[in-house]
């Protein structure tokens, strides 16, 4: 007994315990995310806490990844899991913006026919610039009918949203370096998840989410050629 207690203890090390919880709460991640297809959460926070989830997993597969490449001077593991990290933000991007009915991406709440497509053109579609910010967002605000979460969280979700994508996309494809084809990349992308939500009639198609989420991705495209930001990242994907 005690021989075979020492075998198993001897197999337990860090990186092994830090990857399998990693697992863990990545299989508690889509069992939360399957149950909450089938019956969407009313809590307004949901996406937040969803948010932090995702982080903690990527947080700890980089820790273990990265005393695994230690404790064996192998490769880093973590060049590795940075495709995971991109089919993880690739999987909570198309479900905040597309599939999430908690967040009123469902068709079905406006409706089928003619008459639901004109009410959803009518009130959810804007193709003026800065009107759904002027209008929902700072005039609501000031007056009391928008409240600040649901303002902060649509003016930042919206800026951030694409952010990953200059940190992934020239990581993937070295051309997209260059900031004249990362910027038409990053608008097709925008424009498409938009015209999405239009011809399903899930969440709204506002040219003020095409500002936002092109003007917080091109933004992040620059602050990650500060060699500071560049050398960090170098570091944390091992390449």
């Amino acid at each position: 007994m005690k021989k075979l207690w020492k075998h198993i203890t001897n197999r337990i090390t860090a990186d092994g315990i830090i990857l399998f919880s990693a697992f863990l709460l990545l299989l508690l991640f889509f069992v939360s995310e399957i149950r909450n297809l089938l019956h969407p959460s009313p809590f307004r926070y949901a996406v937040l806490l969803r948010l932090a989830l995702l982080l903690t997993v990527c947080l700890l597969f980089f820790l273990g990844g990265s005393l695994h490449a230690k404790r064996t001077n192998g490769q880093a593991v973590t060049s590795k899991l940075v495709y995971l990290y991109f089919a993880l933000y690739l999987y909570l991007l198309i479900n905040v913006t597309l599939l999430d009915p908690s967040l009123g991406r469902s068709s079905t709440i406006y409706g089928s026919g003619e008459g639901h497509r004109q009410y959803y053109m009518k009130w959810f579609v804007n193709l003026v610039p800065l009107r759904s910010i002027r209008e929902v967002y700072i005039n609501g605000f000031i007056k009391g009918y928008v409240n600040g979460y649901y303002t902060l969280l649509n003016l930042l979700g919206n800026i951030c949203a694409f952010m990953p994508l200059s940190f992934f996309l020239p990581l993937f494809f070295p051309k997209q370096k260059r900031w004249y084809l990362f910027f038409p990349t990053l608008l097709g992308a925008v424009l498409a998840i938009e015209l999405l939500q239009l011809a399903f009639m899930v969440g709204s198609c506002d040219i003020d989410d095409v500002i936002l989420n092109v003007a917080g991705g091109f933004l992040a495209f620059w602050l990650l050629k500060i060699p500071p930001i560049r050398r960090l990242c170098k570091y944390l994907v091992g390449r």
